[in-house]
């Protein structure tokens, strides 16, 4: 067998195992989404099904305050039940949840929930820009402008264009409860809730007084169907 033949083989034979390899990867992947699809619809011993309150889809329930997990990162969804377990983040409702899933189970879970379909128009909020807003418009001046009087940053510039989330940090916002956004700003400001990453938002919402916190959470609420309207789409056409 030639030098040049020897090569070959072992170049198909590496290509071959990458794509097992690959296959393998995936496989588990759908597995684990499987697996943590039967622990959101169903539940799992003391873990009552998280489609109770959050929505078959994921979507959450506005009315009552419970967020949406679609489409959010499984790497922050899984971090945040760890969160709740540890304590570092309280919640009387999911703590319990949370203790009661094993390691394997939180993977699982955040999985499933983060390759569901967000439950957003996410080009349509990354394209709806509010970068001059009124100067009365509290909330969409905090979310788009910030407040430099009290070294309080803009929301998007972490949470991205529309608040439609960055990476595995920074969760999407826009279209959450003002509900739950308003409590969790408090849940910062009261030490209820691990700071995050460089305790970024810890410091923000300390920073941050109620009026604040109400106006800003009614914006983000409220984008997605903002980002919807004529005028919206009318401003994007025009760009």
């Amino acid at each position: 067998m030639t030098t040049n033949l020897i090569r070959r083989h072992r170049r198909l034979y590496g290509l071959a195992a990458a794509g097992l390899l690959a296959l393998g990867a995936e496989a588990h992947a759908d597995s684990l989404a499987d697996q943590g699809k039967a622990i959101a619809t169903a539940g799992s011993g003391a873990a009552v099904a998280c489609a109770s309150c959050h929505g078959a889809q994921g979507q959450g329930m506005a009315a009552a305050g419970f967020p949406y997990l679609a489409g959010q990162g499984a790497d922050y969804l899984a971090r945040q039940l760890q969160d709740f377990a540890s304590g570092k983040r309280t919640n009387p409702v999911m703590q319990p949840i949370a203790k009661a899933l094993s390691a394997e189970q939180v993977k699982a879970v955040a999985a499933y929930f983060s390759q569901l379909p967000p439950v957003m128009d996410t080009k349509a909020l990354a394209a709806h820009e509010d970068t001059y807003p009124p100067k009365g418009d509290a909330g969409a001046w905090l979310a788009n402008r910030g407040d430099w009087s009290r070294n309080i940053p803009a929301c998007v510039q972490c949470h991205g264009p529309g608040g439609i989330g960055v990476g595995k940090d920074f969760p999407a916002i826009a279209g959450q409860p003002a509900q739950y956004i308003h409590n969790q700003l408090a849940a910062w400001k009261d030490k209820k809730r691990d700071p995050g990453p460089l305790a970024l938002m810890g410091d923000i919402a300390a920073r941050m007084d109620d009026a604040q916190m109400t106006a800003v959470s009614d914006y983000f609420s409220k984008l997605p169907a903002a980002a919807q309207s004529p005028a919206a789409q009318a401003q994007g056409a025009q760009k």
